[in-house]
């Protein structure tokens, strides 16, 4: 389905107005909150208070739940305070960071109704200034205007296309998430890329109606079937695409760039330079994640310490330490990483160094060397991230976590490491990095 025409941003004009050019001038005699015009969600914008403000609260509806962040803030000489400039000195974030107000948030109840992408994320905005309390409410988009979504499901492949505005021809990406199945983070990748002039194509390779409910021979033909849809549209430049993977589906998106030659340059979140066994609704099982041609692809056992620990428990459960011992012996592996060498573009990797899902650095670092000592021939970049956990890469500007209560796949608690700061940061630096990436590879 298209989506939706979205509302107006315009505030109520006793309580906000349109940021100023600039953010200057004096301060009006009584407190105002003054909001950027049409944001996206991954810009980095400010919100400007007039009156001395010291305290402000965002309560914003994100995936059925009200999110709430605080912020205490001290007013420059003109009593005026702009979250992109100033610290916050307490609340729920510390620090300049235009983004605070969003990773903060944690769920603070239920919300009257669900929003979720391509539906803008509304927040009401409460300020106590010494002149008194004032409210704003405004709206951050996943869509720039003309921008669209649409559903897709066609014969082996099910997902949602983002176009962006205009005529095109606009890079292609096809983007996909790790062991939960179903869209997942993509759902969120796909419209802000678009936005960012990416036409993106979000795919489910397995957890939906149709699919494999599994994470245990899934076909790599599902990205060739994905970039042949979309190298098929006059709106979609010819040659070849991007993808772009996470966690799990980092192993697909690397072993798509090392087999497809549809496929020209490569995202990878939380990557995997070794491609692991495959996983089910009791834990790992001693069969291929991935195949392809009709065969399966190579693959390290995880091994019976994971079984244990992917079992539901009271956790969060830190996988990492089933994966370490395998890594340290290069003979239980070796045979499984994955041929990064034969990729027919540039790669950029993204990775925290502190994530408990499991060692992404280190296994980031085993697709370096193999590249290195194969002569691989294009650029093969790796950000890494002191404080960043599993989920330190993607959408910046919305509420973080560092485990997942239930796992959509196993039922399982888990840790993504990381502090909530830490991954903040990370999506902050990266994401821009990533569509610029993006932009050059395949423009």
């Amino acid at each position: 389905m298209t989506a939706p025409q979205l509302p107006s941003d315009a505030p109520p004009a006793s309580a906000a107005g349109p940021l100023p050019a600039g953010r200057s001038g004096p301060p009006r005699s009584r407190p105002r909150i003054m909001v950027p015009s049409r944001p996206l969600i991954d810009e980095p914008a400010g919100i400007v208070i007039s009156g001395c403000a010291l305290t402000l609260t965002a309560s914003s509806i994100i995936d059925g739940s009200v999110h709430e962040a605080t912020a205490t803030f001290t007013a420059d000489g003109t009593g005026v305070v702009d979250t992109a400039r100033d610290a916050s000195i307490a609340g729920s974030y510390t620090g300049t960071d235009p983004f605070g107000l969003w990773w903060s948030a944690t769920p603070a109840g239920p919300a009257a109704h669900a929003a979720a992408p391509p539906g803008p994320v509304t927040s009401r905005l409460r300020a106590e200034t010494a002149s008194g309390p004032v409210a704003a409410e405004y709206q951050r988009h996943w869509l720039a205007p003309g921008a669209t979504l649409t559903e897709v499901r066609e014969p082996g492949l099910q997902g949602a296309f983002a176009r962006p505005a205009g005529s095109g021809p606009f890079p292609g990406v096809i983007a996909f998430a790790g062991s939960g199945g179903g869209l997942g983070p993509a759902a969120a990748w796909a419209p802000v890329l678009a936005s960012r002039g990416l036409a993106t194509l979000a795919i489910a390779y397995s957890g939906g109606p149709g699919l494999p409910g599994t994470l245990a021979g899934i076909e790599v033909e599902v990205v060739e079937r994905a970039a042949r849809w979309l190298l098929r549209r006059d709106d979609v430049a010819p040659g070849t695409v991007g993808v772009m993977g996470a966690s799990r589906g980092s192993e697909l998106a690397l072993w798509a760039g090392a087999l497809l030659d549809t496929v020209g340059a490569v995202v990878a979140f939380a990557p995997s330079g070794v491609s692991w066994s495959g996983l089910d609704t009791a834990g790992p099982v001693d069969a291929p994640a991935w195949t392809f041609a009709g065969r399966p692809l190579p693959y390290a056992p995880v091994g019976a310490a994971a079984k244990v620990a992917v079992a539901p428990s009271a956790g969060p459960v830190a996988l990492r330490a089933a994966f370490e011992p395998i890594l340290a012996n290069p003979a239980l592996f070796e045979q499984a990483v994955i041929p990064v060498e034969d990729i027919r573009g540039p790669v950029l990797l993204v990775s925290g160094e502190a994530d408990t899902m499991w060692p992404a650095t280190p296994m980031t670092r085993i697709a370096q060397q193999r590249a290195h000592d194969r002569g691989f021939p294009h650029t093969m970049t790796h950000l890494s991230y002191p404080e960043g956990g599993h989920i330190c890469a993607g959408v910046p500007g919305t509420p973080v976590v560092t485990e997942v209560r239930h796992h959509p796949l196993t039922g399982g608690r888990y840790s993504f490491g990381g502090t909530r700061a830490g991954n903040a940061r990370a999506r902050a630096d990266s994401w821009p990095r990533v569509v610029a990436f993006l932009r050059d590879a395949l423009g």
